[in-house]
């Protein structure tokens, strides 16, 4: 599980570095000593799991943990102290664990069996489990029980709303939040004229394809309930937020789930409520992608991690660390061809799009492979 340790003590920060490193089960991906700099730089590692110092200046071990949850309630938070005390507010913010200072292997291994527990039973039901699928990376696609897929959707804003109910995972969103969303410019009043009319129509256009009582309100807030639904785009999220590294035993899984991702959300149909959401699932797919690389590269298949790199650079054309994975695909295969060739590419590439030459790194490496072919 990739994991991120914050503690503000540099001393007790490098024991729980040397402890929890030697756990099989765990991979540090980052670590801090101070929490505004943790809340920062966490959305990018992407983590399973998070050890937290409680008593920490600025921003305590308790206030970045609920910000953490916020940002993501899968990822699972583990906290450390030296007071007992902490231990009731450790589990009102959903705590895993909490372990005494000093660390312990022995703590630690029972937090992470804890840890692996309630990842396992994170992970949702595959496609064959469902009732109703929903095929949204790169497309627009919505199957009822029976097959039968939404060819219209009577207008384009009962789509718009239906999308936003998936995008929410089914949470309830106040009535005047829809408005806003779906009719920015109208007045209250024919805003909410539209709402009802919109749900209603979309109940309709559900039971033609057999998608019954799914949409709901809640004190003047609706939502859907997706229980029966397979959704390609939460499959694929939730490997990669339940899966770390990439090995022989689940090589296949890492695969099968990287190719669900055929690009952003809803195919043609661009929201602007969906532009976080699409860049996070493009950096998920870039981190699939380079992580399957990096294991055909390791077991010598270099045609395979070149496969995949190159599907990482179209995700992302400025991904310097997919490109120096490149270069060096290239040089384990003696194309020194390819090598030059690449490297011009994208140096043109970062002089015509953003007027700057690549990273130093990235010279640097390209000249110390150049030198040895």
């Amino acid at each position: 599980m990739r994991t991120v340790i914050v503690e503000d003590e540099r001393p007790i920060l490098e024991l729980m570095k040397l402890v929890i490193g030697r756990n099989r089960h765990l991979e540090i991906v980052g670590q801090y000593t101070d929490s505004r700099e943790a809340m920062e730089g966490i959305p990018g590692l992407l983590p399973d799991v998070v050890f937290v110092d409680v008593e920490m200046p600025f921003m305590d071990g308790i206030e970045l943990s609920r910000k953490i949850k916020n940002f993501n309630e899968d990822i699972q938070i583990v906290f450390v102290t030296v007071y007992e005390k902490y231990a009731l507010d450790a589990f009102k913010v959903d705590a895993v664990n909490y372990i005494l200072k000093p660390i312990t292997e022995e703590d630690l291994n029972a937090t992470v069996d804890r840890l692996l527990k309630n990842r396992h039973a994170a992970v949702k039901s595959s496609e064959d489990d469902k009732k109703n699928k929903m095929f949204i990376l790169g497309s627009f696609r919505v199957y009822g029980s029976s097959g039968r897929e939404i060819t219209r959707w009577s207008t384009s804003k009962v789509q718009e709303l239906f999308a936003y109910f998936v995008h929410k995972k089914g949470k309830c969103t106040s009535k005047w939040e829809l408005c806003d969303i779906l009719w920015p410019k109208f007045h209250s009043k024919k805003a909410e004229h539209n709402l009802y009319s919109t749900i209603y129509r979309l109940k309709t256009v559900l039971n033609k394809a057999e998608i019954e009582n799914t949409v709901y309100c809640e004190n003047g807030k609706y939502g859907m309930d997706f229980e029966s639904f397979y959704c390609d785009s939460w499959e694929f999220e939730s490997f990669i937020e339940n899966n770390s590294s990439v090995d022989d035993r689940n090589i296949g899984d890492w695969e099968k789930n990287t190719a669900l991702y055929k690009g952003v959300l809803f195919g043609n149909d661009d929201y602007l409520w969906d532009m976080e959401l699409n860049e996070k699932l493009v950096r998920y797919y870039s981190l699939s992608t380079k992580n399957i690389a990096r294991y055909y590269m390791k077991m010598k298949i270099y045609s395979k991690s070149e496969e995949y790199l190159k599907k990482a650079i179209a995700a992302n054309s400025f991904d310097e660390e997919a490109h120096d994975l490149m270069m060096q695909i290239y040089f384990y295969m003696g194309n020194k061809t390819a090598l030059v060739r690449h490297y011009k590419k994208l140096s043109d590439l970062f002089q015509k799009e953003l007027h700057i030459k690549p990273k130093e790194s990235t010279l640097k490496l390209y000249k110390s492979l150049l030198i040895k072919l």
